[in-house]
């Protein structure tokens, strides 16, 4: 799963870039159109490198395992700059939910919606796949932890920042697997919302604790 950035941030890719992602793209479709005819586990790399009309040698200059085709996304993860856009004085666990739901919103407008389909779709009904996909969840996890610290104010090993990043991660996968297990027929926007809701609307100390601004914002209002 991921939270993709608007795809024209950023400076503008080269030529080799461009090439490089064209070549990456064919690999990803000939390899998923590959899995869904013969199984994840009974294609071959030779098949995959024969369909994109490459050497087997040539495929491991663009991926390191048949694992790694099935969980590129094009445009990766930064759910930062979502987090960091939302306003000042919004409590840090609501400022990332919706960072995580506004994120959510700029890749599917990019057209991606089918292509995470048909990736998480072979990552959750494929076995072999779990444990690669465990890994990614607990890096996302990881990864949420930062920005929630970041935006507290705190360190990303402390407990509470690591527990909460931990939950809304695995909220996010569950409506995840909600949605491929819908057939993608689901809004996968109101899943996750309705996902986070149940981890976060109890409440509890993150939810209360302010961002720094908010308890600079306390301290001149109690001066």
């Amino acid at each position: 799963m991921e939270t993709a950035r608007q795809p024209h941030d950023g400076p503008p890719r080269s030529l080799r870039e461009r090439r490089r992602l064209r070549t990456r793209r064919t690999i990803q479709a000939q390899a998923l159109r590959l899995f869904a005819d013969k199984g994840f586990q009974a294609t071959t790399i030779e098949e995959i490198a024969a369909a994109a009309e490459m050497a087997p040698r040539t495929f491991f200059r663009y991926f390191p395992t048949k694992e790694e085709v099935v969980f590129w996304a094009e445009y990766p993860p930064t759910l930062a700059g979502f987090v960091a856009a939302r306003p000042d004085d919004e409590p840090a666990l609501e400022a990332l939910h919706h960072g995580i739901t506004d994120g959510l919103a700029a890749w599917d407008q990019d057209g991606e919606r089918e292509r995470m389909l048909e990736r998480l779709r072979l990552a959750f009904r494929t076995p072999a796949l779990h444990p690669r996909m465990r890994q990614q969840q607990a890096h996302w996890a990881a990864e949420l932890a930062e920005t929630l610290a970041d935006r507290l104010g705190e360190r990303p090993d402390a407990l509470e920042v690591r527990a909460a990043a931990a939950a809304v991660a695995a909220a996010v996968w569950v409506a995840a697997e909600e949605w491929q297990a819908q057939d993608g027929e689901g809004d996968l926007g109101a899943l996750i919302d309705q996902a986070l809701g149940t981890v976060l609307g109890a409440g509890g100390p993150l939810r209360a604790t302010p961002t720094p601004q908010e308890a600079m914002s306390q301290d001149l209002d109690h001066a």
